[in-house]
């Protein structure tokens, strides 16, 4: 089981890493999440600090980056529709009802939805899919230096002396 579980998280962190320019995860307390009992098995089992530190060290490798939403984001509770937060949504409610704009959506969905748009809060980005300041959606290719770079002073190289068998003829030479 054990092995499944490695492979299958090396899977999916392969293919979000690969797929998505930027990838956001919440900063969960894992630690504190497997001490309670009644979570300790399926927060074990799901590998939440592996799925993260794979992620972190993927997403650099494809060019990308790993963005990390605060632990104390509402993302529960924010309409992904208008932004709008609501004071308590107690556990037990599955769906999320804005009373703002009107949105029925599913609980869980509309949290997966929140971290994302904090990728479109940051100013000035530089990830894949975000804009820059003047609206830009790509940077600038790489430009020459301007001006003129000071030239670095080299020394000649010592002459070599070779002492042995000529790997060409396979004569001794020495010294002349």
């Amino acid at each position: 089981m054990a092995n499944l579980r490695r492979d299958g998280i090396q899977k999916l962190t392969t293919e979000l890493a690969r797929e998505y320019g930027t990838v956001v995860v919440e900063d969960l307390n894992v630690a504190g999440m497997v001490r309670n009992r009644t979570l300790a098995r399926a927060v074990s089992d799901a590998g939440f600090g592996e799925i993260r530190r794979q992620l972190s060290y993927k997403s650099v490798w494809n060019g990308g980056r790993l963005e990390v939403a605060d632990r104390w984001f509402p993302s529960s509770k924010t309409c992904s529709g208008c932004q709008a937060v609501k004071p308590e949504l107690p556990l037990r409610v599955r769906t999320f009802n804005c009373g703002a704009c009107g949105l029925v959506i599913d609980r869980d969905e509309n949290a997966a939805l929140n971290p994302a748009a904090l990728v479109k809060w940051h100013v000035a980005g530089n990830g894949p899919e975000t804009v820059n300041g003047r609206g830009a959606d790509r940077k600038t290719g790489p430009r020459p230096a301007g001006g003129r770079e000071a030239s670095t002073p080299h020394r000649a190289a010592p002459a070599r002396i070779r002492r042995g068998p000529s790997p060409s003829n396979g004569r001794i030479t020495g010294i002349h």
